[in-house]
């Protein structure tokens, strides 16, 4: 069970970012434009623990620091831009919404 805890809130940047894509904007351009950082900054969090995990496909262990696996310490780097990121694009996307809801009215 612990697993999945840890699985769910290491997921848990990718979820918000895939669920934030669905929230109205009046203005098509800044939601299309959002919404496309929103989902880089979801390829580029996962985008380490993929690579890891593609190049030992066969027989290998994704994990090991002496092949692809390094890549997994980029997450030092990667884990505080990403939420920065997804920080400032929330704020970013309730503040739109909260001006598109009021023009509509």
């Amino acid at each position: 069970m612990a697993d999945f805890i840890i699985l769910f809130l290491f997921l848990l940047p990718v979820i918000i970012s895939i669920g934030l894509c669905f929230l109205k904007d009046s203005n098509k351009v800044r939601r299309i434009v959002l919404n496309l950082l929103l989902i880089i900054n979801a390829i580029v969090y996962t985008a380490p623990l993929l690579y890891a995990y593609w190049e030992t496909l066969p027989d290998g262990n994704m994990w090991s620091e002496n092949g692809p696996g390094a890549a997994l310490w980029l997450y030092f780097i990667i884990l505080p831009l990403c939420g920065l990121a997804l920080l400032v694009l929330l704020i970013l996307k309730f503040v739109f919404r909260r001006k598109s809801d009021v023009s509509v009215k």
